[in-house]
């Protein structure tokens, strides 16, 4: 006659693949993490390769960060013209010829871009120190800051290109130093363009000379309100922003 399980054998073997799926449940989401993460920094590094083919064609110079006119906004990441009935979204700058923006999307941010209805989104661009912007109003430019060069980038191992975009609200395409850059203009909300630390406290970025980095929370700058919880600057000063 078979032999039925007690009760009690029951529970131990429900104890015992309990403990087993608690081992092993935090070793795959940390598998996850890391795939995600190896994708981000193989994403940023492609954005890097992109700007390099683009200085080498437009004699040294980085690309817009914005031109924006009426209607139609040409971003670094994506062209946008049109309506909100009748949007039409491309490949912005840095991607008409040197690559895919399906790169643009960073696997771990999620939410919207907060800005026009953007496909990918989760990183953003030195727009204090790199790139300009132009502003137009009825044929009528009230802004022009042109891009940085190559040239002025005296350290290229310390000048942050793109990185993981993130504040409050959720994303941001426009990186900002704590303090102001040449090429804020009239700009002033800092907290506005910080990097997301959301790789397990590191925050994923790129630099001019085209290495990749992961970086961690510096903490707070001082004399600035603190940003929001997992978000803030690469440095608490413009080191890794600025030309030096």
């Amino acid at each position: 006659m078979k032999r039925a399980f007690t009760l009690i054998e029951m529970l131990v073997v429900i104890a015992i693949l309990a403990m087993l799926a608690s081992l092993i449940v935090p070793a795959v989401n940390v598998a996850l993490q890391k795939g995600q993460e190896t994708k981000c920094l193989a994403n940023l590094r492609s954005m890097g390769q992109a700007v390099q083919l683009y200085l080498v064609e437009h004699e040294g110079r980085f690309p817009p960060a914005l031109v924006s006119s009426g209607e139609q906004s040409k971003g670094w990441d994506f062209f946008i013209s049109g309506s909100a009935e009748n949007q039409q979204v491309e490949p912005g700058w840095i991607w008409q010829d040197y690559g895919s923006n399906q790169v643009l999307q960073c696997p771990t941010f999620r939410g919207s871009d907060n800005w026009q209805g953007e496909s990918f989104t989760g990183y953003n661009y030195n727009a204090s120190y790199l790139g300009g912007m132009q502003t137009e109003r009825r044929g009528r430019v009230i802004q022009s800051i042109p891009s940085s060069r190559i040239a002025q980038v005296r350290n290229p191992a310390q000048c942050a290109l793109f990185g993981d975009g993130e504040y409050s609200g959720g994303a941001n395409k426009f990186m900002r130093s704590p303090f102001p850059g040449p090429l804020d203009g009239s700009f002033s909300g800092r907290e506005g363009g910080t990097q997301g630390f959301r790789h397990r406290g590191y925050s994923h970025v790129v630099f001019v000379d085209g290495h990749v980095s992961r970086i961690r929370n510096p903490g707070s700058v001082s004399g600035m309100p603190n940003s929001a919880e997992g978000t803030g600057f690469l440095s608490t000063d413009n080191s890794l922003y600025d030309f030096e």
